[in-house]
């Protein structure tokens, strides 16, 4: 099928107004607008959407790399955190035009030229499929190795083994499938406990480490010293530090992925986006702040072989029990980041499923009717997820070598919608949702296109020159050849079949005229 023909038969075209009437929902109409069957529950209000991505950025854990030299930590995360938040109002613009599960590859489809929307939607689609699965089970396994970190810390004769922390890590996983198999309304209200708690106990420790400290660093050292432990000349060292800010303050496009749980989904999930990224990074800097002040010794911290500069530099300052309830807290926050990314990892399973693009797609896009969430679709991601794990017990390496390659594909997955918009500015199917730029829309998106394309080489750097294969950064030998294969497909055979977003709606089912679009959008606003 042509993109012509597939357009024609794709978005909005002209019925009756009377079905209208069958929806109570504005939510739902606007989603047959886009072509797809509602067949969620909207459970999702504003607060369980900001602590759904406030989870997902997981502050409080997300931290703990940043640990390596004090204008990183101060400087390096705010240039991180405010530059990137150019890409963020941008996909907060496009998730209020398209509020739909499919989340980026489908905005990647509308956003590109007519030439290139397949493309830009294969490698999208593709690069969310590499990327956030993997993610979900890299802040999972990193989540079981603070776990056990715990236990050393409290207990010192525990050795630990690398299948204690497989063993745990299958635990989470699991538990993360029972969470998110219940009715959406559950899972706000774990990701609303979980964001709560985590802001609390951040508040607390900002405020206790330096009251506690027998000895701290001057203001003026956390903000001008450039000492650097990375080994790389000063000036790309600095740069380095920017993606303390760019991995912690990702991932808040679960929102978008949960659209179609979400009451007001069109308004609702930008401003979740916006507001979990600027709340994120106001805490995270003030945060650092009072680490900084307290990190006399960063070279002892990073150095300690419990692996969790943080925890070692709590326990130094308030006591061994005191490291391991903080690094207890830690766990569960990174628990809940884990959880996030395992609800927006099933939710990229069932759209791009329920668009006939995986294997088993009509099993995996299958809704549970008594708990309206797509089980199938998470029950798939926990039986990968699992079984990829077990790498570790081989080799740690290997394992932590997917997760880089990760972090790239998530980088252009995010890019892609956006660079479609910069470069087909006047796109005649594009209407602008009711959370939008304005005149300010086209300067942010180049922005956001500008940072990312600077961001994504250090991506790809190692922390340190001249890395032993342990510290190696893989991302480029990971996701390049899972990309190889993805396009050599694609030119072969996908193109045949891959015809971008598949609507489950038929055109007299699912459209809707212009006027009752604008009346759906003044009740939005």
């Amino acid at each position: 099928m042509s993109v012509e023909s597939h357009k024609e038969t794709e978005f909005v075209s002209k019925v009756d107004v009377e079905t209208v009437e069958e929806y109570e929902n504005p939510d739902d109409i606007q989603l047959e607008q886009l072509g797809y069957k509602p067949e969620f529950k909207r459970d999702f209000t504003f607060l369980g959407l900001f602590s759904l991505c406030s989870s997902e950025l997981a502050v409080l854990p997300g931290v703990a790399g940043t640990i390596c030299g004090l204008v990183g930590m101060t400087w390096g995360w705010f240039v991180g955190a405010v530059m990137g938040q150019f890409l963020a109002y941008s996909l907060a613009e496009l998730a209020s035009a398209y509020p739909t599960s499919g989340g980026l590859y489908y905005w990647a489809y509308m956003t590109a030229a007519p030439r290139y929307k397949l493309l830009s939607c294969y490698v999208a689609a593709w690069s969310m499929v590499i990327s956030t699965p993997l993610a979900c089970c890299s802040i999972t396994y990193s989540a079981a190795q603070m776990l056990i970190a715990t236990a050393q810390l409290a207990y010192p004769n525990y050795v630990a083994e690398v299948w204690h922390v497989y063993l745990v890590y299958v635990a989470m996983m699991l538990f993360s499938y029972l969470i998110i198999c219940l009715p959406t309304r559950y899972v706000s209200w774990f990701n609303i406990w979980a964001t709560g708690l985590g802001i609390v106990v951040l508040i607390i420790t900002t405020i206790i480490l330096p009251a506690k400290a027998t000895k701290l660093n001057s203001a003026k050292a956390i903000f001008t010293s450039a000492e650097n432990q990375t080994g790389w000349p000063t000036g790309w060292a600095f740069c380095m530090t920017f993606l303390s800010a760019t991995w912690t303050l990702s991932g808040y496009d679960v929102a978008a992925h949960v659209a179609e749980e979400t009451s007001n989904a069109a308004v609702t999930v930008p401003r979740a986006m916006i507001w979990s990224t600027w709340s994120s990074a106001a805490l995270g800097f003030v945060y650092l702040i009072s680490l900084a002040l307290c990190s006399t010794d960063i070279d002892s911290l990073v150095a300690n072989p419990l692996g969790q500069p943080i925890g070692t530099l709590t326990a130094n300052i308030l006591g061994e029990k005191a490291g391991a309830t903080l690094l207890a807290i830690n766990f569960f926050a990174q628990f809940g980041c884990g959880v996030a990314f395992f609800v927006a990892a099933s939710r990229i399973f069932f759209a791009y499923s329920r668009d006939k693009a995986l294997p088993f797609s009509d099993w995996l896009s299958k809704v549970d009717k008594r708990t309206q969430t797509p089980n199938n679709a998470s029950l798939a991601v926990f039986l990968i997820s699992t079984a990829f794990g077990a790498i570790s017990i081989g080799s740690d390496t290997a394992f932590q070598a997917f997760f880089s390659g990760s972090t790239l594909a998530g980088q252009i997955s995010y890019i892609l919608p956006v660079l479609g918009r910069c470069l087909y500015e006047n796109n005649p199917e594009y209407t602008p949702g009711p959370f939008n730029l304005g005149r300010f829309s086209r300067a942010i998106r180049y922005m956001a296109v500008a940072w990312n394309f600077f961001i994504m080489p250090l991506v790809s750097f190692p922390s340190y020159p001249m890395p032993a294969p342990t510290d190696m950064n893989w991302a480029v030998v990971i996701y390049v050849p899972f990309q190889i294969i993805a396009m050599i497909y694609w030119y072969f055979w996908g193109y045949k079949t891959f015809t971008g977003p598949q609507p489950n709606l038929r055109a007299k089912e699912r459209s809707r005229i212009h006027p009752v679009t604008d009346e759906i959008r003044e009740k939005q606003l």
